[in-house]
């Protein structure tokens, strides 16, 4: 049996998906995953280093069935398990062309058909039309999503998610059929250097000299935040960031105290206590970057006076994922929205499902104005919209986002950082030729360093919540900005650095409109009112 690419137009843009030759996905059924686990060990083909059942995509568990296996091997081992009373349903599991995939290949982002699938029909097609596709492809109905479009689900009588939203997209009456694809989210990290420690927070006011030298920062190369403060202040307790990540040490003394958290959720465990485990420090720093609270502690982020609603998010990545966390952050009334992370893949157009729920919290959140959404835009040096390079990040280049790359203690690009005709603006963070950022860690082994504060935090992570912050200092200057007008502003006060030859109508390809500029913007939020 041959793998030939199926293409599918998802956010209309083609995606060439193929399917792995080494990998499946099982859903157990409840409490019968030790059953299934088994009969995955009894096959003689997971891996050694792997887990029997993997990581949950959607309830789905991730099985490796070995470094090398035929096409159709794959083909009998998945119908064998399928067949094992408790395993509730089983998928192949499919990788983009355009990250490299190969056969075999176990180091390209998995993706997993759930089962969902969002069917848009022409306007105009008569419901019994509709109905009699949906019969013939054995598809249920789940729930509407406007006059012409539902989100279905597969059945047994159905094929595979992938192969039916392919032929529904060839049918003349159906204008959209984006399958859920749940595959890993990345942390938009960087590793820094080891010897690069800091003394202070250089980030919020530079004086380019620390620790005793002036080597590694110039004067003035930061985002002015010290000079926005001093303009209208530290935040005010009315407006609300939320920072969407893996997990906020909430008892650490850096973080908002409990009076300024709001609506607090875990989509990981199903709960209020978005606290990190063992491996998620990633989300208490960027919180530290964002509003870490005046007094608590020994560092303070750039709206330390704002309120802090955490959002620890779900395991995987997927149209229901991302419906979830901005859906929550939507309709529990947050007014900014930091997102240090991205897909894995470095190809990923965002499906409907998805660019809708961002659309919706970024156009309708706030009553109305708009909930203020900020995107790192990742650390692999690459163009993040280049579809011919096998390069886009659906996030970051979201119409209504704002996608934010990393300058560094010289004003100078960070050398990781993704560039691009969507990148709006650039905010201070790590290079290997500067400092790192200094913000909150999470304490008894659950952080970066032993203790409560990591000196070496950056990235587009560390430059994403620094943009976010200075919106949420914009809000508390004027409450009545849309998140339209709050973007735009950010553009026209941005402090515009790096070779001037490489800013074409005012905007450069690294670094936006410019760096961030907290004091000017604020300026210009108190203008507007």
């Amino acid at each position: 049996m041959t793998n030939a690419p199926i293409t599918l137009m998802i956010g209309g843009r083609p995606v060439d998906l193929t399917r792995s030759e080494r990998w499946i996905a099982l859903r157990p059924r409840p409490g019968h995953e030790a059953g299934v686990g088994r009969a995955v060990a009894a096959l003689g083909r997971a891996a050694v280093d792997s887990p029997v059942l993997g990581e949950s995509f959607g309830g789905f568990r991730l099985v490796d069935l070995g470094d090398v296996v035929a096409a159709r091997k794959v083909d009998r081992q998945l119908d064998l398990l399928r067949a094992e009373p408790g395993v509730q349903a089983g998928t192949h599991v499919f990788h983009m062309v355009a990250d490299g995939a190969t056969d075999g290949a176990k180091d390209k982002p998995p993706f997993v058909p759930t089962g969902d699938i969002l069917v848009g029909f022409v306007s105009g097609t008569v419901p019994q039309a509709q109905q009699d596709v949906l019969d013939r492809f054995a598809l249920r109905v789940l729930e509407g999503r406007g006059e012409d479009t539902v989100l279905v689900r597969t059945t047994a009588l159905s094929t595979n998610p992938v192969s039916t939203a392919a032929a529904l997209q060839a049918e003349p009456t159906v204008q959209l059929a984006e399958p859920e694809l749940a595959t890993i989210p990345e942390r938009r990290d960087f590793a820094l250097p080891e010897d690069s420690l800091l003394a202070e927070q250089w980030h919020l006011q530079n004086s380019g000299r620390h620790r005793g030298t002036s080597l590694g920062g110039t004067a003035g190369a930061d985002a002015r935040v010290v000079d926005a403060w001093q303009v209208n202040g530290f935040g005010a307790a009315e407006v609300v960031l939320s920072v969407i990540d893996d997990g906020f040490d909430l008892g650490g003394p850096d973080l908002p105290p409990a009076s300024h958290v709001v609506a607090p959720r875990d989509f990981t465990r199903g709960t209020s206590e978005p606290l990190p485990s063992s491996a998620d420090p990633h989300g208490t720093a960027c919180a530290g970057v964002a509003l870490g609270r005046r007094g608590g502690g020994r560092i303070v982020g750039v709206a330390p006076d704002v309120r802090f609603m955490p959002i620890r998010w779900g395991r995987y990545l997927s149209d229901s994922q991302i419906e979830a966390w901005f859906g929550h952050a939507t309709e529990s009334g947050a007014w900014v929205v930091s997102c240090s992370w991205g897909a894995d893949a470095p190809y990923f157009p965002l499906s409907k499902r998805m660019s809708d729920a961002i659309a919706r919290c970024a156009r309708q959140g706030r009553q109305g104005k708009g909930c203020v959404v900020v995107f790192a835009a990742g650390n692999d040096r690459h163009d993040i919209d280049s579809p011919a390079a096998g390069t886009l990040d659906g996030f970051a280049t979201h119409p209504d986002v704002i996608a934010v790359a990393a300058s560094d203690s010289r004003d100078a690009i960070a050398d990781y950082s993704n560039y691009g005709d969507a990148i709006w603006l650039c905010a201070p963070s790590s290079s290997h030729a500067g400092w790192g950022v200094l913000t909150a860690d999470g304490r008894g082994g659950l952080g970066y360093a032993a203790d409560e504060y990591t000196w070496d935090f950056g990235g587009t992570s560390a430059a994403c919540p620094v943009v976010a912050g200075v919106a949420a200092l914009m809000l508390s200057a004027n409450p009545a900005l849309t998140a339209l007008e709050v973007k735009r502003m950010l553009a026209a006060t941005a402090r515009r650095i790096g070779p001037g030859v490489g800013y074409v109508a005012g905007h450069s390809r690294d670094f936006g409109h410019g760096c961030v500029d907290a004091a000017a913007a604020v300026r210009a939020a108190l203008a507007a009112r």
